[in-house]
């Protein structure tokens, strides 16, 4: 069986930042993920032949050290912002962003379903395929809490009363090629949020009448098809949009869901204020961008960052 210091699961931006972190202080992590690419949100999505960032596209941060670990493992380039904030947006596709940031970490696909701590301390993390267990001195979570919640009680560890204020918004979300140009410009900013279609967004215009959208579902209607058929739910929120955009054509479309979240856990007696640790079992973690505080970090990758560099100061 492998051994490692550190296991991570979760390869988005608060594992990345935690695992290149302790690398650097000479710990052997191990990044564990369900995806075949690092980067968790901060990924590109193919469509007709264009790379779109359709999760996010900009940060937002109050943090120094935040916006100086994100210059450092990226390149960005932040810029004074409104209310004394710095402000990073992209200008290149996400997924070549989360390359860099993943630069000279392990990272192993796997669907991992529970741990199991052993009598020497071990931590056993179990894949879905009931392969031979990674061993971890310590392991951090980093996926959506709520997912973290049904790992840690599958695995029949304790969790914290903090950890059960966390929520998130669950959208969906329908990326497309349109050939109208025209029609479109007559309804960008619209916004409903009590019908299917919220918002629709314009990602990018070419010279041929083609306008790839974004077409983000409304809270009520995510939340109402969430664990519906992937495929009715597209064919639906595409009926809804040609039906708001009469005599546009759609060329191509992909449906994604989303989780984003939108309440961070608070700090109390189990839990700090940007990562959780057991109280049963110190050397489990659950971290990412539920966690902190919104004010000076209203961008989740902000909130991972923090959570993250948080996360390996303690294990250092």
């Amino acid at each position: 069986m492998e051994t490692w210091d550190v296991i991570v699961v979760g390869a988005g931006v608060c594992g990345l930042t935690i695992a290149r972190n302790l690398q650097e202080r000479g710990r052997a992590v191990l990044l564990l993920d369900k995806g075949s690419r690092p980067g968790g949100r901060l990924a590109s999505r193919p469509l007709g032949g264009r790379l779109l960032n359709p999760s996010v596209d900009t940060v937002h941060s109050h943090d120094a050290e935040v916006t100086r670990e994100i210059t450092r493992r990226t390149g960005a380039r932040f810029v004074p912002d409104t209310e004394g904030y710095a402000k990073w947006m992209f200008d290149e596709p996400a997924g070549d962003i989360a390359k860099r940031w993943a630069g000279g970490t392990t990272l192993r696909r796997t669907f991992v379903t529970h741990l199991a701590v052993q009598n020497s301390g071990l931590i056993h993390v179990v894949p879905h395929n009931s392969g031979e267990p990674f061993g971890g001195r310590a392991v951090v979570l980093t996926a959506p809490v709520p997912q973290n919640l049904q790992m840690l009680r599958g695995s029949g560890i304790a969790v914290a009363p903090g950890l059960l204020e966390a929520a998130y918004d669950r959208r969906a979300v329908l990326l497309c090629i349109v050939d109208g140009a025209d029609v479109v410009n007559d309804v960008v900013g619209w916004s409903a949020p009590d019908g299917v279609i919220e918002t629709i967004r314009v990602r990018h215009r070419d010279d041929a009448r083609q306008v790839w959208l974004e077409v983000i579902a409304s809270p009520l209607w995510s939340e109402a098809t969430w664990d519906a058929d992937a495929t009715f739910s597209q064919a639906e929120l595409l009926t809804e949009l040609i039906r708001l955009l009469p005599g546009v054509r759609v060329l191509d479309s992909a449906l994604k869901r989303w989780r984003y979240a939108n309440a961070v856990v608070p700090a109390d007696s189990g839990s700090d204020s940007t990562f959780f640790r057991s109280a049963d079992q110190p050397g489990i973690f659950v971290a990412g961008d539920g966690f902190g505080r919104l004010h000076g970090h209203p961008s989740g990758i902000s909130r991972a960052v923090r959570s993250g560099l948080d996360v390996a100061r303690a294990l250092a």
